[in-house]
């Protein structure tokens, strides 16, 4: 099925322009970028509607299935330099990825949108998006302790720890927030119905 997206990659990046030009690269690169952005918005179009379809809140969806769609390539990035030796650019590009995520390209896009629109007000800025960035600061907190514990060594028990983390974030967002209609089985504060069942 991934022919169609191969054969537009080497139609808009023909290879025999390589040696041909001097500054090709600067092309691909560019370019490459483009579909980046163009496959991104047709995954976010696709997660939004599959969302709406099943009742699932969009912070799950965002959560779950794009950050996860998403950061596959940083994923394969970092497992790639990781079998190379290079243990901490694997660790680098995971933190350099997620920092430029957060402050650069949600800063952005707020500022474009405040430019454009005014101020931005969302649902789920005031309903519990408090509660994954609060696992994220402890997440945080523990990865640090995990690698001065272990002398800044990448261990096979580290790994799986962070593997159990995660699936454990998973587990969590899917346990606080309203799937199909549902209440929510773990209430948290600013749910519907959280103050009638304290």
């Amino acid at each position: 099925f991934s022919w169609p997206l191969t054969t537009a990659f080497k139609l808009s990046m023909p290879e025999s322009m390589r040696d041909k030009c001097k500054y090709w690269f600067m092309w691909n690169f560019g370019v490459s970028v483009a579909w980046i952005c163009i496959l991104i918005t047709c995954v976010l179009i696709f997660t939004t509607r599959v969302g709406c379809i099943l009742n699932i809140p969009g912070i799950v969806m965002g959560t779950i299935v794009l950050s996860s769609g998403t950061s596959v390539p940083d994923s394969l990035s970092s497992i790639i330099v990781a079998r190379k030796g290079e243990g901490d650019m694997a660790i680098a590009n995971v933190l350099g990825s997620n920092i430029f995520n957060i402050f650069v390209c949600l800063g952005f896009s707020w500022m474009l949108w405040n430019i454009a629109e005014g101020p931005y007000e969302a649902n789920a800025l005031k309903g519990n998006l408090w509660f994954p960035i609060m696992i994220v600061l402890v997440y945080s907190c523990f990865l640090l302790i995990a690698f001065i514990v272990s002398r800044w060594r990448l261990t096979k028990k580290l790994g799986f720890s962070l593997i159990f983390l995660h699936m454990t974030f998973i587990a969590l967002t899917l346990l606080t927030n309203s799937i199909g209609g549902k209440k929510p089985v773990l209430l948290l504060p600013n749910t519907p119905g959280w103050s009638d069942g304290r």
